[in-house]
């Protein structure tokens, strides 16, 4: 690879006309992970190209965008390559740039046009049949998922079609997925996967916790191990950076001009906390706008740290960017969030669970933001989590003593959070589902939004929802998921002891 870029980047120096050159160059930097490289070559690829044959460099150079952070870019990028563009691989690749971009209505048509022009494509059927349980057609979606494991065993499919929905006794794939084929470690994780959550719904619970135990094992083997000392060292870092409230205060007003840009809102907390849940709360109101979950945050905060590390956040991340310029960061995050705002609203959503890690620079940045903490009892949560395939995004999520180990870092951040800036909003999802007028109720009054009968009822009037969550928020508000883990008692009583001995939870009776 490094040959190939480097014969590339001598022929562009003694023949800048030769297109094919540019390609090889700034296709091989993407390939290497060279993402910056990769930007300036394709663009400069881009320019010297005619203006109607652009899109060989232009799709490319909307993946290398995404994966910089660089949405708004991205998207302007791909809407000037989308006329151009006959390929079906080329429609999937920018239908991938719009969902990651939050932009699902936009998504969709490139994604139905990469099956129309190749349907044995069995990853685009998949990414079809996520934009429609994205955006509640459940069928639709149902059926596209089929047609991506009819063309070939696709694991991923068979886990997206097993968390579609409730299945039975009489309805179900079991078998089906006993058989399918392994082709990848990561596959048999996601059939394993799959498996528990079928057989968990047919009440088959002592075979479907040796499928979850099976499929997290091999998870964690073939994703990669989580750094437990990585995020105590980060932790720790934050803490030394913001003290006490007076390191929160950046001490020139508001960031946003008054009237230009609404007012942020970040909700945050551990997956399957609630946190989409109070979004969708949140989004009935008619002054509210989500935007989605937002990598945008942290993205900002790694580019303003000028940090080299690998790592999105570490805490030589930390100590970087807390001596910054916060205005810095709002003026890296407004650019790539306003695209998405609709010129309306006067609040907008930014739902990213794991922004807790940032409260402090989200009130650095943002002085006028609204932050709302999401909470759920312990075991609740983490088997939330740990029954759910995250890929890489939770790396802890997968093994018993990185789960509580992982709580323990989240609840002492909170706590120290909570405790240096008091403004922050704290709802309990239990409390939501039991008394959910008087709570929705208070949580609008804490963020100064008068109350709307519309928020009791989100289920009625939502949109797209891109996230795990994105089926059961379709319900009304309900107590499903409250004590799921006790079905599970037994397999989860070594996480239990961990919980309890670090003081979170009473040892059981």
């Amino acid at each position: 690879m490094t040959d190939a870029i480097a014969a590339a980047r001598r022929l562009t120096e003694v023949a800048p006309w030769r297109l094919e050159a540019w390609f090889i160059w700034g296709t091989s930097a993407l390939a290497a992970g060279r993402l910056s490289e990769a930007e300036q070559v394709l663009g400069e690829g881009a320019r010297r190209s005619p203006v109607n044959a652009r899109a060989r460099f232009l799709v490319p150079r909307a993946r290398t965008l995404t994966a910089l952070g660089r949405s708004a870019e991205a998207v302007a990028n791909t809407r000037a390559a989308v006329p151009q563009i006959t390929q079906a691989a080329d429609f999937n690749t920018l239908s991938a740039v719009m969902s990651q971009a939050n932009l699902l209505d936009e998504a969709l048509p490139l994604s139905e046009a990469a099956v129309a022009l190749d349907p044995l494509a069995s990853d685009a059927w998949h990414n079809l049949g996520s934009l429609y349980q994205f955006m509640g057609r459940l069928e639709d979606a149902a059926t596209a998922f089929e047609r991506a494991i009819s063309v070939e065993s696709n694991a991923a499919a068979h886990l997206a079609l097993a968390r579609l929905r409730k299945w039975s006794v009489t309805d179900n794939h079991i078998e089906r997925l006993k058989s399918a084929p392994l082709v990848s470690p990561l596959d048999e994780a996601r059939l394993n996967y799959a498996l528990f959550k079928e057989l968990d719904d047919v009440g088959h619970h002592d075979e479907a916790w040796e499928r979850l135990r099976r499929g997290a094992e091999v998870a964690k083997v073939a994703i990669g191990g989580w750094d437990a000392e990585q995020e105590a060292e980060t932790l720790a870092a934050w803490m030394t950076a913001f003290p006490n409230a007076a390191s929160l205060k950046r001490g020139d007003g508001l960031s946003r001009i008054e009237g230009m840009r609404p007012r942020r809102l970040f909700i945050v907390g551990l997956p399957r906390s609630g946190t989409t849940l109070v979004e969708r709360v949140l989004a009935a109101h008619s002054e509210v706008q989500a935007l989605g979950e937002l990598q945008t945050f942290g993205l900002a905060v790694k580019r303003v740290s000028q940090s080299r590390t690998p790592y999105l956040l570490d805490a030589d991340t930390v100590r970087r960017v807390s001596e910054a310029d916060p205005s810095e960061i709002a003026a890296c995050y407004d650019p790539e969030t306003d695209y998405l705002w609709d010129g309306r609203s006067s609040v907008t959503i930014d739902k990213l669970p794991h922004n807790h890690d940032y409260c402090g620079l989200i009130r650095r940045a943002f002085p006028d933001a609204l932050i709302v903490h999401v909470r759920r009892e312990p075991l609740d949560a983490l088997f939330g989590a740990y029954r759910l395939l995250f890929a890489h995004a939770h790396k802890w999520s997968y093994d018993f003593e990185d789960l509580a180990t992982h709580y323990d870092h989240y609840r002492r951040l909170m706590a120290h959070w909570q405790a240096v800036d008091p403004a922050i909003i704290d709802v309990s999802l239990e409390g939501l589902i039991a008394n959910p007028e008087s709570e929705i109720r208070r949580l609008l009054s804490d963020c100064g939004l008068p109350f709307e009968p519309a928020c009791l009822s989100p289920h009625e009037v939502m949109g797209a929802v891109a996230t795990a969550s994105s089926t059961q928020v379709r319900k009304p508000i309900n107590a499903e998921g409250i004590g799921a883990w006790r079905r599970y008692a037994k397999g989860l009583k070594p996480l239990h002891n961990q919980l309890t001995a670090l003081g979170y939870i009473s040892p059981s009776p």
